[in-house]
């Protein structure tokens, strides 16, 4: 179990200690042990389904599918996933429903906790025989039932399912085992200095990998998670200058929205990772975190942790231009057609440790995440500057990395080409300073925003959903006749008047 042994350890040795505090709720360590045991008895009364071959687990265990965002429901079931034999597979609630009942088809859960608002969900789960909890409909989870005590598994076995962006329309499914984040648990640890003290604020959702990770590795530690049902600059700030909180873990654009008052002095720590922080954000968060280390980490939902830069009031152990040094526990190889490159040239980032996973479930390849014997990537490129540390250059294939999500551009303009009113389409990532970059799409055909803005949120996540529309009379091509991506880029950082700005005015 991740952290199984360490939560029970510290329900008897601090039982009236908070654990978490979640939209609006809150858990004692002994009152979240005692809900985590009810949970567990009620998904061990399910009957057993027959799991997709490359999850695995015990007899006893079962799989919960969560589409709940930050219900404060979220706390108690993710906790049992962590402390107890069963599984979670976790998918985002901003993800349009089709793409849940998909993900719910392909790999069908023992149970499902969803909100009532997701009636096609909810109606399909109940096709298909899956038992379905309305969290926001339910008073108490399971609290008629008693708490039991949990029964061991098996550092391979399975606990999480999670889902990250690829080149096709549907997120691809990966799993993660118990031993891979005990790993990691052990390693962050040391790296971010956590202790009973460590009480944690972590803003974003917790589908998101940043947050998701804060949640565990605070109950790890033994210190109080406190999380919110969205994010909200007043709210935090409340509780930043309440005392309670020591920790902040927020991805940039978070952090910077919150880095724009006065100082917060109670604050020790900042981990953030998820973009590179721009040299004015840093600036920023010194000056309102005058008494924290700001811990930067660089890594991916495939392969954990990857590298790590500190930076206090005065210095940083790290270039500007990098991503810090290798995590604790972490092997780095730059390679390019399987053989290591020379130092300060640039190659595909490997790592080698016991944070990545295997594969994806589906057995699925992308231009991102492989493996080439003990070692794997996701197609980052990189090169090892002179001190050693590492600087991030870009992705193979094109990916974006924008407000802390893998997006590949050719997946958004293909889901936008499917709408009548669009006949050509690029989908580019620029330069930002609180997204890392943002999506800007260019676009050819009788456009209304209006219609354009409801095709995306139909069919895309607000997180891979353009930042900015334009609309294009004519492509500037190459000598091939394919669509020169680079002169739209240069239109873009120009202003170019060629490209027409595509807003409810136009």
């Amino acid at each position: 179990m991740p952290l199984g042994t360490q939560l029970f350890h510290h329900a008897r040795q601090r039982p009236t200690a908070l654990a978490v505090s979640l939209s609006g709720q809150q858990w004692s360590y002994r009152g979240l042990a005692d809900q985590i045991g009810r949970i567990d008895h009620a998904l061990r009364d399910l009957p057993a389904k027959r799991h997709h071959t490359d999850i695995q687990l015990p007899s006893h265990g079962r799989i919960m599918a969560l589409a709940i965002g930050n219900h404060s429901a979220a706390a108690p079931l993710l906790a049992t996933a962590l402390g107890t034999g069963h599984a979670v597979m976790l998918m985002d609630a901003q993800w349009p429903e089709q793409q849940m009942i998909t993900l719910l088809d392909a790999y069908p859960p023992d149970i499902l906790f969803a909100l009532s608002t997701q009636q096609s969900l909810v109606a399909h789960a109940k096709s298909q025989n899956i038992p379905t909890v309305l969290v926001d409909k339910s008073d108490a989870l399971f609290d008629d039932i008693p708490p039991i005590s949990p029964l061991p598994s098996s550092e391979t076995d399975t606990f999480l399912i999670g889902f990250t962006s690829g080149t096709t329309s549907t997120p691809k499914a990966f799993a993660r085992n118990r031993k891979s984040w005990r790993a990691s648990l052990d390693a962050s640890r040391t790296v971010f200095a956590l202790s009973s003290d460590s009480h944690t604020l972590a803003p974003g959702p917790l589908s998101h990998g940043v947050t998701l990770y804060a949640f565990a590795e605070t109950l790890d530690a033994g210190a109080t998670f406190h999380g919110l049902a969205r994010f909200s600059v007043p709210t935090c700030r409340r509780l930043l200058k309440s005392g309670d909180v020591r920790r902040l873990v927020a991805v940039p654009t978070m952090l910077d929205a919150l880095s724009t008052s006065s100082p917060f002095r109670a604050v020790d720590a900042v981990t953030t990772a998820g973009a590179k922080l721009a040299p004015a954000s840093l600036s920023k968060a010194r000056d309102t975190f005058p008494c924290a280390t700001i811990c930067e980490y660089y890594g991916a939902s495939e392969l954990g942790f990857v590298s790590v830069s500190r930076h206090t009031q005065t210095a940083s152990d790290a270039p500007s231009d990098s991503v810090g040094r290798p995590f604790a526990h972490v092997t780095l190889q730059l390679r390019e057609n399987g053989q290591t490159v020379p130092q300060g040239k640039v190659g595909t980032i490997f790592v080698r440790g016991d944070l990545a996973i295997d594969k994806y479930l589906s057995g699925a390849t992308s231009h991102g995440f492989r493996r080439e014997g003990p070692w794997a990537t996701v197609g980052d490129l990189g090169r090892i500057l002179p001190e050693g540390s590492l600087a991030l250059i870009g992705r193979e294939g094109g990916m974006v990395l924008t407000g802390g999500y893998n997006v590949y551009p050719q997946e958004v303009a293909d889901t936008l080409l499917r709408s009548e009113q669009i006949s050509a389409a690029q989908v580019l990532g620029q330069e930002d300073a609180l997204l890392g970059q943002r999506l800007v799409a260019i676009l050819e055909g009788r456009i209304d925003y209006f219609a354009l803005k409801a095709h995306c949120a139909q069919h895309l996540p607000n997180y891979k959903t353009p930042r900015a529309f334009y609309r294009v009379e004519a492509w500037p091509l190459t000598s091939s006749g394919k669509i020169a991506r680079a002169t739209l880029e240069s239109w873009l950082d120009q202003k170019d008047p060629r490209l027409v700005p595509i807003s409810p005015a136009s």
